[in-house]
């Protein structure tokens, strides 16, 4: 009986103490009742082997132990929902800014050095430990039965039914995209040059100093707009409508901006007069196909703003009608 006193042993010491006599005990008498009705199907003692073979099928110790635990799970049914958009949710958002810091770095000519401090080590890391402090702390909620917040929840801050909506990942990359445009803007960093030196210099023109203070605006307006719908995903008119104000703005702005004739300055030393008026020439053209182009985008996205406002409105008044 070497055997069962060693498996009954391995059980207790992963029993909590005022529960180890009793449960043994219990266990015990469960085996040896066990063991008796295969010995006399035997007509024999059993062998060791075969008395291992039979508390193998009863069960690991682990496995038997955890059956008189209270909790047999870390996270149960109830807050594995919970965890489950927070994991998604958060290791979305450390991906965005990463995404954006690496963007950042590429532009500005700064590198991480290889080895435990690269970006690519350490995202790993803030993914890994994102993981866990979500996971402790869904796991001490389950443990200690604090669930009751969940259900201070309302269905007006759900986001809309109908229609395709940008993820919490797209929100943080534009959030983030648009404060380094910001940044660059006024001045705070600068990027470096990706044009050799030998080759030419290409230079903002002076129009987009005449529209500082616009463009800053635009800019504070796009990242409000982000932070709004990050924050308030179930305010549809509200963001619905800042989209539209933004759309509109760009347009305008795009708009004041093609009257200049001149956006970009191109300059090389050993350029013929002739060469460098072809090539200023060429840039004027490729940036007033741009400047046309991102107009026109706007303005279909205003009116696919319109037609949603337009839609919400109806649906608001079909509902109103039918109470």
């Amino acid at each position: 009986m070497d055997l069962l006193e060693r498996y009954l042993g391995a059980i207790a010491r992963h029993l909590p103490d005022r529960q180890k006599a009793d449960v043994t005990a219990e266990l015990r008498d469960v085996l040896l009742s066990q063991i008796e009705e295969e010995e006399e199907r035997l007509g024999r003692p059993q062998t060791r082997e075969e008395l291992e073979a039979l508390l193998i099928r009863f069960g690991h110790p682990l496995t038997v132990s955890g059956r008189y635990r209270k909790v047999q799970h870390l996270i149960g049914p109830e807050i594995f929902p919970f965890w489950w958009a927070a994991i998604k949710a958060t290791l979305g958002v450390i991906l965005a800014v990463w995404v954006v810091m690496t963007l950042f770095i590429i532009l500005s000519g700064e590198h991480f050095a290889p080895g435990r401090d690269s970006s690519e080590a350490s995202l790993i890391g803030v993914l890994v430990f994102a993981f866990g402090a979500i996971t402790l702390v869904c796991a001490l909620i389950e443990r200690y039965g604090k669930t009751a917040f969940l259900k201070k929840w309302k269905p007006s801050r759900l986001p809309p039914p109908e229609g395709k909506t940008k993820s919490r990942f797209e929100r943080v990359l534009e959030i983030g995209m648009t404060t380094i445009a910001i940044l660059w803007w006024t001045g705070v960093i600068r990027f470096r040059d990706f044009l050799p030196d030998y080759v030419m210099s290409v230079e903002l023109g002076p129009v987009w100093k005449s529209f500082y203070w616009p463009i800053l605006a635009y800019f504070g307006l796009e990242l409000a707009m982000n932070l709004i719908a990050l924050a308030l995903p179930g305010r549809v008119v509200l963001n619905r409508c800042l989209s539209l104000v933004r759309n509109l703005f760009a347009v305008g702005l795009l708009a004041a901006v093609h009257q200049a004739g001149q956006w970009l300055v191109v300059n090389w030393d050993a350029w013929r007069p002739e060469t460098h008026a072809e090539v200023q020439a060429n840039f004027d053209m490729g940036m007033r196909v741009g400047i046309v182009a991102a107009m026109l985008l706007f303005l279909a996205l205003a009116a696919v703003d319109v037609w949603r406002l337009w839609q919400m409105r109806e649906i608001g008044r079909g509902g109103a009608a039918a109470v």
